[in-house]
């Protein structure tokens, strides 16, 4: 979060990693569609050789966009780019994904315990991700419970991405569920764990509240459309 709080500019930066991000920029403006945008970029972390770049607000409805650069042969290449889901960093350790097992069988105010499925983390060679669990962070906001998980750093080296399919993680709340309601904190926005496991249970308040969501959603896009055909007219 501190990274998207600071400057931007990094597209008029002197680093070599950023004069690979303004000729890689310059070069994008004869693309009938753009990759990214063109400027107010921040570097996000350079190191090993990579360099990630990105551009955008975190509470903009067009999200933060990232670029990623490759130092191959001594040169800065664009090596990719995309949306950017900012992710929590505790200690300075990358947070893992999670959400609530289908095995969990209730959640409410007495709750202390949750069973939780671990989301994707680095490639690890088929190692076991819930045996290099760390211990879980818990921030409150408001009503808010945020949950983030880390696993320990593997040893340096090279990995292959062959999965492994784990039964669900143990966890101990710090204290009842209460009225809290419960988040994944790995990502901003945090991710509402709490209620995609109501609505994969299909608990009528949350298919209820999902169906109100999608209205929302489609009247803003009846407005815009009706918008632009004013401004056409």
């Amino acid at each position: 979060m501190q990274v998207f709080g600071g400057p931007t500019g990094a597209e008029r930066g002197s680093r070599p990693s950023e004069r690979a991000l303004r000729a890689f920029l310059v070069e994008q403006r004869g693309f009938a569609t753009r990759i990214a945008p063109m400027r107010n970029y921040r570097r996000v972390s350079e190191r090993g050789g990579q360099a990630e770049f990105a551009s955008g607000r975190l509470r903009s409805r067009f999200g933060v966009i990232g670029l990623s650069f490759e130092k191959q042969r001594g040169r800065w290449e664009w090596w990719g780019s995309g949306p950017c889901n900012p992710t929590s960093v505790v200690g300075g350790e990358n947070a893992v994904t999670w959400s609530i097992s289908g095995e969990q069988e209730s959640l409410g105010p007495e709750t202390t315990r949750l069973s939780i499925n671990l989301g994707p983390g680095p490639c690890n060679g088929g190692r076991s991700q819930n045996d290099r669990t760390r211990e879980p962070v818990f921030h409150r906001m408001g009503s808010k419970l945020l949950m983030v998980m880390r696993l320990e750093p593997l040893p340096p080296g090279g990995y292959t991405c062959q999965g492994l399919i784990e039964p669900p993680l143990e966890v101990e709340l710090p204290e009842p569920l209460g009225e809290m309601h419960l988040f994944d904190g790995a990502t901003y926005p945090p991710v509402f764990a709490e209620y995609r496991w109501r609505l994969a249970r299909g608990e009528p308040a949350a298919l209820e509240w999902r169906d109100k969501v999608r209205e929302r959603r489609a009247a803003a896009r009846r407005k815009q459309s009706r918008e632009r055909h004013r401004r056409g007219g």
